[in-house]
Parts: C-alpha cells; structure tokens; sequence
C-alpha cells in the first residue's frame, strides 16, 4: 500500500516537502502520528503535539486511534493556524 500525507505550514518548510509517503502498515490517524514521529525523531515533539492536526478526507479528525486511514484518502498534516 502506498499513499501520500499532505504537509502544511511549519511542517512543510520542517519535512522540506509539500508531502510524504504513507508508511506502511499504518491503519490509523493515531498509528500515522506516532510512525512519523518514529521515522522523524527530529520531529517527533512537533509531530506529537495535539495541536497539528489530522485530517482525512478534508475533514479533522477527532478520535485519532477509531478513525482508520487507508492509501485512497486523503490524509493532511495541519500545524495551528495563525490569522490576521
């Protein structure tokens, strides 16, 4: 299974990509936060941190470890947003 994670904000300038593949054997929103985390220790408080949020299908996911995650969706990485 491949796939792509959509990296937005601090996370794209961190990772120095507009995405990353999908690690394998990844089932859930949860299971995708700690393995990036686990591939990226560099990264891995930012990665952690409850306020990056994820997002399948365009739409924010609340229970990371019951929302499943497939290579056909589409999953994105959101840092907190600032406005002005």
């Amino acid at each position: 299974m491949s796939g792509t994670v959509l990296l937005f904000g601090r996370l794209k300038d961190a990772f120095g990509a507009a995405s990353v593949a999908l690690p394998d054997g990844v089932a859930t929103a949860a299971e995708l936060r700690a393995r990036l985390a686990e591939l990226n220790p560099d990264l891995a408080d930012v990665l952690r941190a409850k306020t990056v949020r994820i997002a399948v299908n365009q739409e924010l996911v609340a229970d990371e470890a019951g929302t499943r995650i497939s290579a056909g969706d589409e999953i994105a990485l959101l840092p907190p947003l600032s406005g002005g």
